[in-house]
């Protein structure tokens, strides 16, 4: 299969936007490590008429053989507000995705002021197209949305080990009723969750500085001590249940174990009462 190149998918970019009037400036927006496996180039286009990118078909002619077409902006609007997303996927395996927007909204997001933005559209940025002198400098190369630099008050610690411990009975009830699909939601979403945010704590609090815990914490692995991840790593179980109890198993240990080290250096007091307590009544549940 022939794949294009970088060089070869901006010229096919900016040869539209330099014949197509409506486009006023183009910036690209996935300026990410390299990866293997993906092949994504995203860009904004800024426009004046944002109505004609209403229509599916605006890109389907230009860019290549596509063979799918996702409007982001249609299924989540609260997230694209004055954006027209098209994500497209190209035959010869290419990733191509093009936000449609007017300046003001683009400065918006540019600014850091837009509260939906997130980690699946990043946040970097370099402008290689502007008509009319429009924007600023653009350049914005390194990745921060990952960043974390985060040490609990110890309000927000107890506050969050009390959560922990009331989602994670309503995983072991769903458990007991041989629920699977609720109780793998509240394993993989609400005590993940909460686990996710207590390992960044650690791991931040071990580093002492900001660390990088990449998208959706892809970085766990590198900053977790072996033993630690290998233990988180049981917390993924297939849907056999005697497996999943093994999951729970993992779960609390790994939270016992980095709750403590949180608490030690932030001088607190881990909730230990707390967990017995919890820990005697989810085993009452189990008979």
């Amino acid at each position: 299969m022939f794949m294009r190149t970088e060089s070869e998918i901006i010229k096919s970019v900016l040869k539209y936007a330099e014949t197509d009037d409506n486009v006023r400036a183009v910036i690209r927006t996935d300026l990410l490590p390299q990866r293997e496996y993906l092949y994504l180039y995203q860009f904004c286009f800024i426009v004046n008429d944002l109505s004609k990118y209403e229509d599916d078909r605006v890109f389907e002619k230009c860019f290549g053989e596509r063979i799918l077409l996702f409007r982001g902006d249609k299924n989540y609007p609260e997230m694209f507000s004055n954006t027209k997303a098209h994500l497209m996927v190209y035959r010869d395996g290419i990733t191509l995705v093009i936000h449609a927007m007017d300046c003001a909204t683009f400065l918006q997001k540019y600014n850091g002021n837009d509260e939906h933005d997130n980690v699946w559209i990043g946040e970097t940025y370099q402008k290689i197209l502007d008509k009319d002198d429009l924007l600023p400098k653009i350049e914005r190369l390194t990745e921060t949305q990952t960043i974390f630099a985060s040490a609990p008050t110890e309000e927000e610690f107890i506050g969050t080990c009390n959560e922990f411990w009331w989602v994670l009975k309503t995983f072991a009830e769903y458990t007991l009723r041989k629920e699977l699909l609720s109780a793998m939601y509240y394993l993989n979403v609400a005590v993940r969750d909460l686990l996710n945010r207590m390992l960044c704590w650690h791991i931040y609090l071990r580093n002492e500085k900001s660390v990088d815990m990449g998208i959706l914490n892809s970085n766990f692995e590198k900053h977790l001590e072996k033993d630690l991840y290998q233990l988180y790593e049981k917390t993924y179980p297939d849907a056999d249940y005697e497996h999943i109890w093994q999951a729970l198993d993992a779960v609390t240990e790994l939270w016992r174990r980095t709750g403590k080290a949180v608490a030690e250096k932030r001088g607190f007091q881990y909730p230990e009462e707390t967990e017995r307590s919890m820990l005697e009544f989810i085993h009452k549940l189990q008979g």
